[in-house]
């Protein structure tokens, strides 16, 4: 570990950011809505705050970057305050993992008329005949993740003459690499989906074990969301994009997006509408590539995403693994935020060697392994060529945050040395884990739906015992919502035909 690099951030540390982005499905009566994104929520295309992931029923709560941790989760919570107060029946699924929808439809979200909400929606049309809508669905949290800007131009890098968008794409890159290492630990810790529908499974098969007609539950599974039978998708993760350095990085990515699909070459829309996907390449655009945390740009413009980590560099980690933790009302707690502020740090002072293609095979069998039955007792996980138990390397791993822990405490605020004791404890000991709980709670009530459907009630009868006077960004949503309006009905009178708005984001 690069320890002497603690001392010297002391400085920096108050200023660096987190932000949150959650995704949640609206549902009503047993079933996902089939209504409209709400007008009381703004535009889904220019809302900063409130939008739309895949499905016209699927919202997605956007906060803006805080160095206050705490405002970044009031700033959640005051979000889901507004859209209860927005809405009249509907409820938000508290789960990652969707409810048995059967032959209920999933309508893709629509973006208005503009080339600009056109190209999204093609977008997710192309996602939907690609992996199915299904799993489009399949809902959870990103975290956020940047250290502030100075800390690049200061004397802790002194002896390196680069420009700082090199240097800090590199340490970034470093950030993320061991990040992926160790994605296999938030699986643990903070896996909230043991089970699955029916839906997702074709067939009988001896991972799962039967809870009620439509579910099925994994023994001693985390996060169903992070294996195969969930978001990660094989056809996905057999795109190889290095992470050693941001010129690879973004060569693989643009690579992906430029090489034709055999597969994708084939689909067309039943509908006889032409515009069945963006491309038929191996990814549509560089969004499509799902991985367990990405390299981000702050960059909020038109222009696609590897350009805009080519022009300025990358300026966050996102973290994509959490699943939505239904024991909290917005989805994340703030015991988890503090757990990720410490490991985000700890992978920043941790040596991080350049990933070859053998280390990339183990750890994506890690976090296979470790979702579908990370609390197994006894389980083995290969680092470095070898067998470890999970137990034995969580440890190390936390062994090495306590003195980030301390330093933190020291420097920032306490509660970060309670909290590392706290996931010990849940490694130590897996059924303190959120994963058991869930599953304890699902057996004893038989039903997945009536398990959520109890939950989401409670949250909704919570938020609505709130005022709005007691909400700090309420009228910051409000003004968001009325000019997200006025900014799509701008857009819509742009003359800009959709080839030409392609053309123009892949040039």
């Amino acid at each position: 570990m690069k320890q002497e690099l603690l001392s010297e951030i002391e400085p920096y540390i108050k200023c660096s950011e987190v932000g949150i982005e959650k995704e949640s499905l609206r549902y009503l009566n047993s079933k996902i809505s089939q209504e409209p994104h709400p007008k009381s929520l703004g535009s889904s295309l220019c809302n900063s705050y409130i939008t739309t992931d895949f499905s016209e029923a699927q919202l997605e709560f956007i906060t803006p970057p805080f160095s206050d941790k705490r405002k970044a989760l009031n700033f959640l919570l005051d979000i889901h305050h507004f859209f209860y107060s927005s809405v009249d029946d509907e409820m938000l699924w508290p789960f990652s993992m969707p409810f048995y929808i059967g032959k209920g439809g999933i309508p893709i979200a629509k973006f208005g008329t503009s080339s600009k909400g056109l190209f999204k929606h093609v977008y997710r049309k192309g996602l939907s005949h690609r992996y199915g809508r299904l799993m489009q669905t399949i809902s959870g949290v990103h975290f956020n993740y940047s250290l502030p800007r100075k800390i690049w131009t200061s004397s802790i890098f002194k002896n390196h003459e680069r420009e700082s968008l090199e240097l800090r794409s590199e340490n970034y890159f470093s950030i993320l690499r061991n990040v992926l290492r160790m994605n296999w630990l938030i699986l643990y810790l903070f896996g909230c989906s043991p089970s699955i529908t029916k839906d997702f499974l074709s067939g009988l098969n001896d991972d799962f074990v039967k809870l009620d007609k439509n579910t099925l539950f994994s023994p001693y599974g985390t996060s169903i969301r992070m294996s195969e039978y969930g978001y990660q998708n094989l056809s996905r993760a057999k795109i190889n994009i290095s992470t050693n350095s941001l010129n690879s990085y973004t060569t693989d990515l643009l690579k992906a997006t430029n090489q034709k699909s055999d597969s994708f070459s084939k689909i067309f829309d039943e509908t006889g509408d032409t515009l069945s996907q963006i491309n038929a390449n191996q990814l549509q655009i560089e969004d499509e590539y799902y991985a367990a945390a990405r390299a981000k740009s702050i960059d909020k413009s038109d222009v696609r995403f590897a350009k805009k980590l080519l022009n300025g560099g990358v300026d966050f980690i996102e973290l994509r693994s959490l699943d939505l933790d239904p024991y909290s009302p917005i989805g994340i707690s703030e015991e988890t935020i503090i757990f990720l502020e410490i490991f985000m740090l700890y992978a920043f002072v941790k040596e991080s060697d350049p990933i070859n293609k053998i280390e990339e095979k183990q750890i994506f069998k890690n976090d296979i392994k470790v979702a579908k039955m990370g609390r197994k007792p006894n389980l083995k996980l290969v680092r470095n060529d070898k067998n470890i138990s999970l137990t034995d390397w969580a440890n190390e791993i936390l062994d090495e945050m306590l003195p980030i822990a301390n330093f933190l405490d020291n420097h920032k605020e306490i509660g970060h040395s309670e909290n590392i004791e706290l996931m010990r404890a849940r490694i130590n000991d897996p059924s303190l884990t959120p994963s058991a709980m869930i599953l304890e709670s699902l057996i004893e009530k038989r039903s997945f739906i009536r398990l959520g459907e109890s939950i989401s009630h409670k949250n909704k009868l919570k938020f609505l015992e709130l005022n709005s006077k007691n909400n700090s960004n309420w009228k910051k949503l409000n003004i968001e919502t009325e000019s997200s309006i006025k900014k799509q009905c701008m857009l819509e009178k742009d003359i800009i035909t959709f080839k030409e708005y392609k053309n123009k984001y892949f040039s």
